[in-house]
């Protein structure tokens, strides 16, 4: 629910009780104030009748033309002077209830007891009532009209710094490096608000190009030396060594083309994690994945392995070309890798997801831990343990479910395609560009 709806129906609540409650108020205030005026008149009629006695006046029963009774008592005054009663009956002439008020005045005349009463006619409650309705409803019916033609308009005005800050922050993206820009504001927490996101945004940019940087040095720095050992351990092994040198020489070389695919894994992880591959376009996965697996053929044929696939034609997925052949690699590659003597792969892919299976031992390790980083299902594996983190993260990126589970000797990664269509409509040029993708093999590091 939106903001200004939230604040409309808090405020209409409010009114509405304030409505209930002064309505009660203000039908007795006002029942309470005709009753008591009503019974103001009868005892100034009544004092009008005993001056008329008093002064020797014929007396004609009629007084400000109410009519008015007075009886002569035989009895002592009683300790109350006034009377008052009030009692439903039917004015003369009309069949309709009335409320009628009756006022009794005990004086002394002329040495003489006197009672002399009269009574009228106020309105009934329900027909006071009838008439605070009527305000009420037209009342609301003001308020409601007025809500809804001015809600929109103010909502827009006071609330116009707030969507310009929320779309600058839409808009906004650290890659660019540029400060985020915010609306000026008069508003004390639009204010607060701008001020919080400025400072966090100008630190999370601020600290971006500092780790980018280090990133980039560091990826830069370790190649250098790393490529000057290869060499010289290469034009070493052309000397005359004992084979013990040689296998110690082997060791190092090892040891640095390891630390070489560390090095490369890691800086493509952190640019998956900056999303520096944002660019999606429709990619021709079954294809894709076909080219892949004959790339991995002689491979296969090398290792013994089986491979049965069932690929579905005209398969079509939202994926940065780059990012799927990688994607494809690092599985197809640690299916192969992972994988027992004389086993087997299946790949399965259909219009909803791409499922990879492979005979393997199982791991020592939970299989959703694999997807962390340097998490190994065996430790002694010559992996470094970065390739599934790589494929969660470019399943992250593109919104893919990917499942890893262990059954029966068989190691099952599933990746559920959130955003697929069969039916994709591009123009030629894109379904060149993604049917003519070049594969580039990336060295297994799972």
């Amino acid at each position: 629910m939106k903001l200004i709806n939230k604040f409309t129906l808090w405020y209409l609540c409010i009114a509405l009780t304030c409505t209930v409650f002064s309505t009660v108020i203000t039908f007795y205030s006002i029942k309470s104030k005709m009753d008591n005026a009503a019974i103001d008149r009868l005892l100034t009629i009544n004092q009008i009748a005993a001056d008329k006695i008093r002064s020797g006046i014929l007396w004609d029963s009629s007084v400000l033309g109410r009519k008015v009774q007075v009886q002569l008592l035989n009895t002592p005054m009683p300790d109350k002077k006034t009377t008052v009663s009030k009692s439903e009956s039917s004015y003369p002439g009309s069949q309709k209830k009335e409320y009628r008020i009756t006022v009794s005045s005990f004086l002394p005349i002329n040495n003489k007891n006197y009672k002399i009463t009269s009574f009228g006619y106020v309105i009934q409650s329900e027909h006071l009532l009838t008439g605070i309705e009527m305000t009420i409803i037209w009342k609301w019916i003001l308020i409601l009209s007025l809500i809804a033609i001015s809600a929109r308009l103010v909502s827009k005005i006071i609330l116009s710094p707030f969507k310009e800050t929320l779309k600058a922050i839409e808009l906004f993206n650290i890659r660019h490096k540029k400060k985020l820009q915010l609306p000026a504001t008069n508003t004390r927490e639009f204010k607060e608000l701008n001020s919080f996101v400025q400072a966090m945004t100008d630190k999370a940019v601020d600290e971006y190009v500092s780790l980018k940087e280090f990133t980039e040095n560091a990826s830069h720095e370790l190649q250098t030396p790393v490529a000057v050992m290869k060499m010289k351990l290469e034009l070493l092994a052309e000397s005359a060594i004992t084979d013990e040198q040689a296998l110690i020489i082997t060791e190092v070389q090892e040891s640095l083309e390891k630390l070489s695919r560390i090095n490369s894994s890691l800086v493509l992880l952190t640019r998956l994690e900056n999303h520096e591959y944002s660019t999606h376009e429709p990619l021709h996965f079954c294809k894709l994945i076909n080219e892949t697996l004959d790339f991995y053929k002689e491979l296969l044929e090398m290792k013994s392995l089986s491979l049965t696939k069932k690929i579905t034609s005209g398969v079509y997925v939202s994926l940065n070309p780059m990012l799927g052949q990688l994607l494809l690699n690092n599985l197809i590659s640690n299916a192969i890798r992972h994988n027992t003597g004389a086993g087997r792969i299946d790949v399965e892919l259909t219009h909803e997801a791409l499922i990879i299976k492979n005979t393997g031992a199982e791991p020592n390790v939970p299989t959703s831990e694999l997807f962390q980083r340097f998490k190994k299902g065996n430790q002694s594996s010559k992996s470094i343990g970065i390739g599934l983190a790589i494929v969660k993260q470019i399943c992250d990126i593109h919104q893919f479910d990917i499942r890893y589970t262990y059954s029966n000797r068989m190691h099952t990664i599933r990746i559920g395609f959130k955003e697929i269509n069969t039916n994709f409509l591009v123009s030629p040029t894109s379904i060149i560009n993604s049917e003519s993708t070049v594969l580039m093999p990336v060295e297994p590091s799972l």
